[in-house]
């Protein structure tokens, strides 16, 4: 049945060849088929399928060596759950509790606490980023429902999983949230280098951007796209030699303008650190502190965000160009790196705010005791 143009197999499709040894269904579109598929072929010893759920025990003679299915294993899910590793159900909800319990306190901390009007245009891109990261803290806590649902039975529900409405709208908020947040961060850049009049309007540009963009493969003359149901954790990340209709559009934005963004905040960075290494001997003393200190604030950020997206680019250069990306690859990069900006985010930029100003609070009650002191003295 190699080469053949099933998609479906129905209820009787294999019932009645008791006496199949051997199954050849490579390169065969193949989605659906009912359940205990292979059951009757008592006399089966060789399948070979492009689709992993065909070599599921479950769908197999009892007493069939699983070493003699060959079908591409799925990167991410396993016959039984929608996430195959515990090791990746716990980074999941670990990155999901810091996306949304970081982004939640540092978005009240600026709203709340933060009284500098003098850095009233970048805690409005900062809270912006904590609004785009916190979306990436809902995608994760959809998928970690989703798996915790479907648990020792999604080989029965992964169609209708990837299908859903609710796969493409987490797909949505992740593809809009790491566009946003990329867009956020270049905005911020360019700020610290020339001073936006316009932030919230800057903003509002960015998500009117991210939404659409994000929106694009939702469109109905588009319905035919396996974009965000291409695979379990509804992320279109082009990092498999896998082709899915949709494919250059996911390498257009997540690699090509992914990047230019990127360098576009290396540049900045570099203007910025060259502006204030030209001015050091000039100037205010404090505010050439606090320049330097949300420089280097930035620059980690820019490291950060390179951390991140470079992986993404390479194995999708790779894969597009033919070359095999490891299984092991892919999953690092959708589980453990993409989210991975969404969750350190905040720290970067207001936590360590709130470390520094608590430092500050210190050096100065030292320095008042240390006066007082040696008033006493006196």
């Amino acid at each position: 049945m190699s080469f053949s143009p099933v998609q479906t197999i129905s209820d009787e499709g294999f019932s009645h060849l008791v006496r199949l040894t051997k199954l050849d269904m490579r390169n065969n579109p193949l989605k659906i088929f009912p359940r205990e598929v292979l059951k009757t072929a008592r006399y089966l010893h060789t399948v070979y399928s492009e689709n992993y759920k065909l070599c599921c025990q479950q769908n197999l003679p009892d007493h069939f060596d699983a070493g003699s299915c060959f079908a591409p294993v799925d990167e991410i899910s396993s016959c039984d759950d929608l996430l195959r590793s515990d090791v990746y159900r716990v980074f999941l909800w670990l990155f999901c509790v810091l996306s949304i319990t970081g982004n939640a306190g540092s978005f009240l901390f600026r709203q709340f606490l933060q009284k500098n009007s003098s850095a009233l245009g970048f805690s409005v891109f900062v809270t912006n980023l904590n609004v785009s990261d916190f979306v990436m803290g809902v995608y994760l806590a959809i998928l970690g429902v989703a798996d915790e649902t479907y648990r020792s039975v999604y080989l029965w529900h992964d169609l209708q999983w990837r299908d859903s409405t609710t796969c493409k709208v987490a797909g949505f908020l992740s593809f809009m949230s790491s566009e946003v947040s990329t867009l956020i961060i270049c905005l911020i850049t360019i700020d610290r280098f020339i001073v936006l009049r316009f932030p919230l309007v800057a903003c509002g540009l960015a998500w009117a951007v991210g939404f659409t963009l994000a929106a694009v493969p939702l469109l109905p003359s588009l319905s035919d796209w396996e974009f965000y149901g291409q695979n379990a954790i509804c992320i279109p990340l082009p990092i498999t030699r896998k082709l899915f209709r949709g494919r250059s559009y996911s390498i257009d934005i997540m690699i090509i303008l992914n990047m230019v963004l990127f360098f576009i905040i290396a540049f900045g960075q570099i203007c910025v650190y060259w502006s204030i290494r030209v001015n050091s001997m000039k100037g205010n003393m404090a505010r050439k502190s606090n320049d330097v200190i949300i420089a280097r604030r930035l620059a980690t950020v820019v490291v950060s965000d390179f951390l991140c997206w470079f992986p993404v680019g390479m194995a999708s250069i790779l894969a597009d160009l033919g070359f095999p990306v490891p299984s092991e690859a892919s999953v690092a990069i959708a589980i453990f790196v993409l989210p991975l900006n969404s969750a350190i985010n905040p720290f970067l930029y207001t936590f360590t705010l709130l470390l520094e100003k608590l430092n500050r609070v210190e050096e100065q009650r030292i320095l008042s005791q240390l006066q007082l002191s040696l008033s006493f003295e006196k």
